[in-house]
């Protein structure tokens, strides 16, 4: 089982969030964003089955500036505009993979301090 986070606010078409077995949804005031300063946070679960084909919609779906998280424990799948990366889970994150996420993230739009890709079980 995965599990993920999607906020509301970067999503193109927010309703494909009813298709998501929903853990929690809340709502965050975020003053410093540039993008929303609400935001929606939806905690997600997804069938191992089908986290590939989750994360190429979503990242279909994201405005740009924006990206989704989704993980098992093992490995993080991570949703920008139309692209996707898979990386292992690491408790402090430092790996070269890591790396390169976070610089693609930041070279398209994501606020730095956002590419933290915080993990709750």
């Amino acid at each position: 089982m995965f599990k993920g986070f999607i906020l509301s606010e970067s999503l193109n078409n927010p309703t494909i969030l009813n298709d998501f077995r929903k853990i929690y949804v809340k709502v965050e005031d975020h003053p410093e964003s540039k993008n929303a300063r609400f935001w929606h946070l939806f905690k997600i679960e997804i069938d191992e089955k089908d986290i590939e084909k989750v994360a190429q919609k979503t990242s279909k779906e994201l405005k740009y500036g924006w990206y989704a998280h989704f993980w098992n424990g093992k490995f993080v799948y991570i949703s920008f505009v139309n692209n996707v990366f898979k990386i292992p889970q690491e408790k402090k994150w430092s790996s070269k993979e890591f790396q390169k996420v976070k610089e693609y993230g930041a070279k398209n739009g994501v606020e730095e301090g956002y590419l933290d890709f915080w993990i709750e079980e």
